[in-house]
């Protein structure tokens, strides 16, 4: 079990450095190629389309200074990464061989580039900080919804990764793709807690048996899972809690199992799971 392409988002903000950290070290455990996908907002290409719409045009000057803009981004990209292959003793810049790491041009639209980009990778990476603003949230329901993308969402040091691991199963298909894209990581761990909120099951939308998982994770060679049931009017809250409480570096858990109008008025497990900042990171699928 390994990763061999990763895409990690970058927004050009705070949260690169540990994004890109995570992706990085993954890529020297598994022996991967990481591409970095800038996600930041396009000023210029804004500016002109706003301006053709009006039926105006920018002018030199204002097109100069916006490309140059642009190019400051791009480069504070490529400075982070560059830090994180170095750190991470993995090679910089495109390239054959692994474990590689190497940041791509910011051309297309991010909701393009990545459905573009995520159709062959193993895992999206992004950081909590890209997650809490435009256009990351977006870009992250786009990974999950549309591209059907696992994601990983990165918190803390990514040397956590090597602990302990909770998985929320509720036997639902979003919890199962969860589980199979968490494999490598899975792997990685020096145990696995499997968690589930009793209050929030649905047996009609999956079956919860959870010695169906631990046998599915023996076949795999990672081991089964210690059970610990949890209740809470509030699932996700329950569930980052107990896995905060068994010291967890990773939550693995379905995203959206539920239908979009019941997470618009109830709030949903996922809400909460992508909330808890200084929580565990968190490897969603939908």
């Amino acid at each position: 079990m390994s990763l061999k392409r990763i895409l990690a988002l970058a927004s050009s903000g705070a949260g690169d450095a540990s994004c890109l950290a995570f992706a990085a070290q993954l890529a020297a455990r598994h022996d991967a190629v990481v591409e970095v996908l800038p996600i930041y907002l396009d000023s210029a290409v804004d500016m002109i389309a706003l301006g053709m719409t009006l039926g105006a045009t920018l002018s030199r000057q204002a097109v100069e200074e916006l490309a140059a803009a642009e190019r400051e981004l791009q480069e504070r990209v490529t400075e982070v990464a560059r830090r994180a292959a170095n750190e991470a003793d993995v090679v910089y810049g495109a390239g054959e061989g692994a474990p590689r790491l190497s940041v791509l041009g910011r051309g297309l639209r991010p909701a393009l580039a990545l459905s573009r980009e995520a159709a062959l990778a193993d895992l999206v990476v992004v950081s909590q900080a890209a997650i809490d603003a435009a256009p990351g949230r977006e870009v992250l329901g786009q990974a999950l919804l549309a591209d059907r993308a696992p994601v990983l969402v990165a918190r803390g040091d990514p040397e956590r990764l090597s602990g302990a691991a909770a998985i929320a199963w509720d036997g639902s298909a979003q919890a199962g793709r969860a589980v199979r894209a968490a494999l490598p990581l899975l792997a990685m761990a020096s145990r696995i807690h499997v968690l589930q909120c009793v209050s929030g099951l649905d047996p009609q939308a999956g079956d919860p048996d959870i010695a169906a998982l631990n046998a599915y994770l023996k076949l795999h060679g990672v081991g089964a899972g210690e059970i610990t049931l949890v209740e809470g009017a509030d699932e996700g809250a329950a569930l980052v809690a107990a896995a905060e409480g068994k010291e967890a570096g990773l939550l693995v858990a379905g995203a959206w199992g539920h239908s979009r109008l019941r997470e618009f008025v109830f709030g949903g497990a996922t809400r909460s799971f992508l909330r808890a900042g200084e929580g565990p990171s968190v490897l969603l699928a939908h």
